[in-house]
């Protein structure tokens, strides 16, 4: 369809008739009616005002028109800039939002974001103050005293402001322990911003139009935690009293609400940006965020969007439970999400909050057959004999199995879930194997829904470590162990291509393991002759159209990080398996 992604070039018009076809009418919530539109009106062309009915829109945005091609181009100079899939609404529940102008095709770039501001996040381990790599401690900055990678570094003009503050205060900063967790660090970031109101007006005047939601982050525990740590060390320690009490916790506010994580190769930091702090959050999102060499924040669409639709963007884990979802983004964000999947009890037939039904005889034998054999298809089972929410955004919600109707006892639910997550960042936080990863899932399967958030984050770690264990080399792998692998991959896949389908980083990190999984199991079986050539054929084209998938999804990541090197390299693989496959005879299309 016609449409241009921002900064191409000029796209081509499309007829009113031609637009109102394309796409259904958008209802109120974004939602698409499925009404047909009425006869097309007359609009003004953008260049020279005149009113025609034969007026074509810009491909691009759907939001302008014009007369003729010639007064298209002539206007392209100066519409180019505005020339954008989508247009800034605001409401009061949702404050400013992205709204869809045209339909959308999956990949499509929507917004080129320069950050206001970038710096080290909050909690981090010491870290160069310019170039972000951790340090040592072997060079410090000669004014301020924080650790730094050399003398460059020391002059970078990002580490100005805190560096002025510290040396005007007469204290240095004595760093000692390093490769942990630093509190000194947390003052940066708020230094930084604020230092915009003195140094650079215009981008403090941006700053100030992002929500800091001062009121309800008042209540918070974070608050009174940074009252100590910030905001009395710039008042007190650092004495510096032209930034009032109010203004600090507005700004850390700000951080809290809008700041990005970035990943770098060797450290993660942050950055505000003021049109990427307007994506609507969603638990579902259609829309896909990486950050370019120049730390840009580069959104594309992740899956077909919808003319009238907003744009979304997740801000918190997609493989998390509803409550710890809601916890994490009531307590960071300030608010409740209240996106279809929060407000499913099943959160989209994926059932990631669910238990066993601990009143139910059998019901796990059952469950796992059913889940087991929608797994090897990449398809999500309706379970049997689960838990559910019946309420869940409600903390108190009653839990009913969705078999028997059985009331489960909250006490029970909570010490299951306590203890379970307890062990899992235990098993996290060590170097997992595959043994411990498989006892772990073993040792819960009776208690919890094998599609569980928790276990699905085992499961994950566990498909990459099938081939990359000591050991457990892909070429070393069993037939059974590398069906494990197999299934493991179609089950994680199959969540997320329900929970961030189109394009993900999980879903393009999952799809290059199912392909090597099903390349080995397939060169393993066919040259035992366990298989016949048409099986083989099948199977390796299968195995081909993964890989594909995972080059597609993965080649809007930066070059710079792990999942932009998997792409690269999936497309490498492309060329290898298409040469493999014309060696046995077999096609790819």
């Amino acid at each position: 369809m016609p449409g241009t992604s921002v900064g191409a070039k000029m796209p081509d018009g499309i007829s009113l008739q031609d637009m109102m076809k394309a796409t259904s009418l958008p209802t109120a919530n974004g939602d698409c009616s499925g009404e047909v539109a009425e006869e097309a009106p007359s609009v003004s062309c953008k260049e020279c005002g005149n009113t025609s009915k034969s007026a074509r829109a810009c491909g691009g945005c759907w939001q302008v028109w014009y007369c003729s091609k010639a007064h298209q181009v002539a206007a392209w100079g100066k519409h180019q800039r505005d020339c954008k899939p989508w247009k800034i609404n605001k409401c009061p529940e949702l404050g400013r939002y992205f709204l869809a102008t045209r339909d959308i095709a999956p990949g499509e770039l929507l917004l080129s974001d320069s950050p206001l501001l970038i710096g080290p996040k909050q909690i981090t381990e010491p870290v160069c103050l310019a170039c972000y790599r951790p340090v040592d401690g072997q060079y410090r900055c000669k004014k301020c005293g924080f650790p730094m990678c050399d003398a460059d570094c020391q002059q970078a003009e990002a580490h100005e402001p805190e560096c002025e503050a510290v040396s005007e205060s007469g204290m240095p900063v004595k760093v000692s322990l390093f490769g942990q967790n630093n509190s000194l660090y947390e003052c940066i970031m708020p230094l930084r911003l604020l230092s915009l109101r003195d140094n650079q007006t215009s981008l403090w005047r941006r700053l100030m139009t992002l929500e800091s939601h001062d009121e309800r982050r008042s209540r918070t525990e974070n608050a009174a935690i940074t009252q100590r740590t910030v905001v009395d060390i710039i008042r007190e320690r650092l004495k510096i009293d032209r930034y009032d009490e109010d203004l600090i916790k507005k700004v850390l506010g700000i951080i809290d609400t809008n700041a990005f994580e970035i990943r770098l190769p060797d450290s993660s930091i942050q950055g505000v940006y003021s049109q990427g702090s307007m994506l609507e959050h969603s638990c579902i999102p259609n829309t896909h965020r990486t950050f370019d060499a120049d730390l840009n924040l580069v959104v594309r669409a992740a899956v077909p969007i919808r003319r009238g639709s907003h744009l979304t963007s997740c801000y918190t884990e997609v493989l998390a439970t509803t409550a710890v979802r809601q916890e994490h983004l009531l307590t960071s964000k300030f608010f409740t999400c209240h996106c279809p999947r929060c407000v499913d009890p099943t959160e989209l037939g994926t059932y990631a909050s669910a238990l066993m039904c601990p009143n139910c005889p059998k019901t796990s034998k059952a469950t796992k057959t059913s889940a087991a054999a929608a797994a090897a298809k990449s398809k999500l089972a309706p379970p049997t004999s689960v838990v559910i929410p019946t309420d869940p955004l409600s903390p108190s919600s009653d839990w009913k199995c969705i078999t028997c109707s059985t009331p489960v006892d909250p006490d029970y639910l909570v010490r299951m879930t306590s203890v379970m997550t307890e062990e899992a960042e235990e098993l996290e936080s060590t170097n997992p194997t595959i043994r411990s990863c498989e006892q772990f899932l073993e040792k819960w399967a009776p208690t919890f829904y094998t599609n569980h958030a928790c276990l699905l984050n085992i499961k994950y770690a566990l498909i990459h470590l099938y081939g990359s264990e000591e050991g457990y080399e892909l070429a070393s792998l069993a037939p059974m162990q590398l069906l494990r692998k197999e299934a493991l991959c179609r089950q994680v896949l199959a969540v997320a291509d329900c929970l961030v389908p189109g394009v993900s980083r999980l879903r393009g990190s999952v799809l290059y393991e199912l392909y090597q999984s099903i390349f080995y199991k397939t060169i393993s079986m066919f040259q035992s002759n366990v298989i016949p050539n048409e099986i083989a054929k099948k199977l390796a084209k299968e195995g081909y159209d993964a890989l594909v998938e995972c080059a597609r999804v993965l080649s809007y990541e930066p070059e710079v990080q792990p999942e932009g090197q998997l792409g690269i390299e999936a497309k490498d693989e492309i060329k290898q398996m298409i040469k493999w496959m014309k060696e046995e005879g077999w096609k790819t299309a």
